[in-house]
């Protein structure tokens, strides 16, 4: 078990039989289940995750107690079956409670996953309010047990921080967590089991500005382009000419700024080239009071410039941007996760050409009715082939995604429809169907 000094280790405790090796219908893996939630997590180095069984044993097995003793968070998966180990589960909590006695910080985080008897746990279990995990339906399951982890990277975060600050005895450094937004607690209210709440954007935030501008651009883009149904969705399409107007004008510029930000991501060297191109985005959104299409564009403009470095603008913007929508909807959380899980194997490149949808898609996500309302003769089939290739992941080459975003600002200035044709004029007439990446393992779906 050699885990490095300063990285935050878990300990799940469990009873065999919540984790059958052949489920029976209606029967969850629970160890799976919960640990499926976490791997993301520990995959980009949050914390290192261990796990051992319950065991009916006259004394607490060494190896057990071992780690109990260097654990920084406790998680027993609380049941019938694992209560009825009560002896071993009695002695596992003296052992935290002892060291919480000590003032060591080290975390109680039990998960009751179906009905049990009133037990020493009770005072923090999630999920809160004396829900069970088994009585939810699959998808809310699958929230509560986002909204457990990302408390359990929160708390990771806080122990890796305090680590730190005990070897270096300076300052710590704010929680570095590749997790989903959680808000700030402090390690007393945990231990209270005060109710943890994901509305704050904080540590999303700070573990994107620590990644390079093009990786920050290349999850941005991803979002952008999922909320792009949405985005549009809200302006008004057809009321009269001039709503109709500003409707297309308004789909064409998103579409545009999105390829420009998924270009400059993935192909870098094109970034100097595209800066003006860019900036007549920025602009354009300005005039349109549209600062989601001002920013994106602008954080496009920005990239790899000779001012980058100097400049606040690519990371901060970028991590607010996915942050907030995080926060937003549960969905966008869980694709934002999936993403940050697949980037260490990856790359920004390929992660840019995985397909935008790892899950179910969400409720609100009404691709189907943008593109019902796009006229059937103004080219707009050139922007719905590039959105759906990005639905089903893939790319056609640098040479096809460059076309995208360089239409020049002369042929904006004539309208949608003209942009659309220079585009079609400027695709190449083999450019073939996209090649698809290799896909990394999915996030686990609901049990």
């Amino acid at each position: 078990m050699s885990t490095p000094a300063l990285k935050p280790i878990i300990f799940i405790s469990y009873a065999d039989a919540d984790e059958p090796e052949m489920p029976a219908d209606g029967d969850i893996k629970w160890l799976s289940f919960v640990t499926g939630h976490l791997r993301p997590a520990e995959e980009i180095g949050a914390f290192e995750i261990w796990t051992e069984p319950l065991v009916a044993d006259g004394d607490l097995d060494p190896v057990v107690e071992r780690k109990l003793r260097a654990c920084d968070i406790f998680v027993p998966l609380v049941s019938p079956h694992s209560l009825a180990f009560e002896t071993v589960v009695d002695r596992q909590i003296a052992i935290i409670r002892e060291r919480q006695g000590r003032g060591e910080d080290v975390y109680l985080y039990p998960l009751l996953l179906t009905p049990t008897p009133e037990t020493a746990l009770d005072e923090n279990l999630r999920p809160p309010g004396g829900r069970l995990f088994s009585s939810c339906a699959p998808e809310q399951r699958s929230r509560q047990m986002l909204d457990a982890a990302d408390e359990i990277v929160d708390i990771a975060a806080d122990a890796a921080a305090l680590k730190k600050r005990r070897r270096s005895r300076s300052p710590p450094p704010p929680p570095i967590s590749p997790a989903l937004p959680t808000s700030p607690q402090r390690p007393a209210d945990r231990r209270r089991g005060q109710k943890h709440e994901t509305k704050d954007e904080g540590s999303l935030d700070v573990w994107l500005t620590r990644q390079s501008p093009q990786v920050a651009a290349a999850i941005a883009a991803r979002v952008a382009l999922r909320l792009a149904p949405f985005v549009v969705r809200q302006a008004p399409k057809g009321r009269n000419a001039k709503d109709a107007s500003a409707f297309l004008d308004l789909t064409s510029e998103v579409f545009r700024v999105i390829a420009l930000l998924r270009v400059v991501a993935k192909y870098p060297n094109h970034a100097n080239e595209l800066r003006d191109v860019a900036l007549v985005a920025a602009a354009r959104g300005g005039a349109a009071h549209r600062p989601d299409v001002l920013a994106l564009a602008a954080y496009a403009a920005a990239l790899d410039s000779p001012f980058a470095a100097a400049s606040a603008l690519p990371p901060p913007f970028a991590a607010a941007y996915v942050a907030a929508a995080a926060a937003a909807d549960p969905d966008l959380r869980l694709e934002i996760r999936f993403d940050a899980s697949a980037l260490p194997r990856l790359g920004a490149r390929k992660l840019a050409d995985l397909p935008l949808w790892s899950e179910s898609l969400p409720a609100w996500w009404h691709w189907e009715s943008l593109k019902a309302a796009l006229p059937s003769d103004e080219g707009w089939d050139v922007w719905i082939e590039w959105y759906e290739e990005r639905l089903r992941g893939g790319s056609r080459g640098e040479a096809y995604e460059l076309v995208f975003a360089s239409v020049p600002p002369d042929v904006l200035d004539k309208g949608p429809a003209a942009a659309n044709a220079w585009i079609r004029a400027h695709l190449a007439p083999d450019s073939g169907g996209p090649s698809l990446p290799d896909r990394p393992r999915r996030l686990p779906k609901p049990t």
